[in-house]
């Protein structure tokens, strides 16, 4: 998920990353092994 350059509120990135953890969640379920969150 990318955020922005420009974003200066941390909640976003809190968000952004609670929702990767979902999707890395629904990926586990389907047999993924996703293991790495690229957040740059």
């Amino acid at each position: 998920f990318h955020v922005g350059s420009g974003c200066t509120d941390p909640e976003t990135f809190v968000q952004a990353i609670s929702d990767a953890r979902c999707v890395f969640d629904m990926g586990a379920e389907l047999g993924f092994n996703m293991y790495l969150l690229d957040i740059g």
